[in-house]
């Protein structure tokens, strides 16, 4: 039963709807009824249209009289009854919520093992011996990832149209040189907005003249996290491997960071810009 009535309220917009639909057909009957009548010539022509306009105006009278009734139903009745309640289960604070549910402390059980201390005397005069307190222990605390030495690491807040923000970034080490591929790590947050489409990453290594001397082209995640999977709120960890073009060039570099579709082209910030530079300079060695 309080399924049913749930049910009724979560879908009283399917009874309003045929409401709707039966005093617009219903009207229309009564506009023709009253036209007939007024161009009838005969009595009993103006009697019959009479009675098709009684008719019709009363069924649109029952249309609306039935509108009325569920919404005073599902809005001011049924969700103050006990039944339409009872079947609500109480809340319960979970994890994924940031909650974190009280645990009962367990209760140690008595172990013939443990040593006996000073005897206590109860009401019956027989001495019953009490066992010690159990020993505090302590969880053990994981110890810290270690961060690997030399390694470069830097927030940014850059806002890609309204579904992704580019949150930060890290890197092994600053120093590269062009006979190795280029380790980065991008981290977004998804935003409220949802993507249109599964768009591209690209992180180009550009030379102080502004070519391009390294770079990567490819999905969040190497595929895993295609942006029209992103759930506002998450984070999105986004390795890339930026590979040399021109294995020649030596000297600084900046790193240039965007989305893009192959189709229609760059994503813009909210600042308009089509990519963001972060700020952070290069070494590339010569080799």
């Amino acid at each position: 039963m309080t399924i049913l009535l749930r049910w009724l309220v979560d879908r009283s917009w399917i009874f309003y709807a045929i409401c709707a639909v039966g005093i617009v057909i219903y009207f229309l009957r009564v506009l023709s009824a009253r036209r007939e009548r007024n161009l009838a010539m005969f009595t009993l022509e103006r009697e019959t249209a009479t009675a098709r306009l009684i008719q019709a105006s009363t069924m649109v009278l029952v249309f609306v009289a039935i509108g009325a009734i569920v919404f005073v139903s599902t809005t001011f009745i049924l969700p103050t009854l006990p039944i339409y309640g009872a079947g609500t289960p109480s809340a319960t604070p979970t994890l994924s919520a940031g909650v974190q549910p009280s645990t009962p402390a367990a209760t140690p059980a008595p172990s013939p093992t443990l040593g006996l201390v000073v005897p206590t005397e109860v009401s019956t005069g027989v001495v019953v011996p009490s066992l010690p307190p159990p020993e505090p222990t302590e969880a053990p605390t994981p110890a810290p990832a270690e961060t690997p030495v030399g390694a470069i690491s830097g927030e940014v807040r850059v806002q890609f149209s309204n579904f992704a923000e580019l949150v930060g970034y890290s890197l092994l080490t600053a120093d590269v040189t062009a006979a190795q591929p280029v380790p980065l790590t991008l981290y977004w947050r998804a935003l409220e907005g949802v993507s249109p489409v599964n768009y591209v990453v690209f992180t180009h290594l550009l030379a102080e003249d502004g070519h391009m001397v390294a770079q990567h082209d490819g999905p969040p995640a190497d595929g895993a996290r295609p942006t029209t999977t992103w759930t506002p709120g998450e984070s999105i960890v986004d390795p890339h491997s930026m590979a040399f073009g021109d294995p020649a060039y030596a000297g600084p570099a900046r790193i240039a960071v965007g989305l893009y579709d192959p189709a229609t082209g760059r994503v813009l910030t909210v600042t308009g810009d089509d990519r963001v530079v972060l700020p952070i300079t290069i070494n590339v060695l010569p080799q």
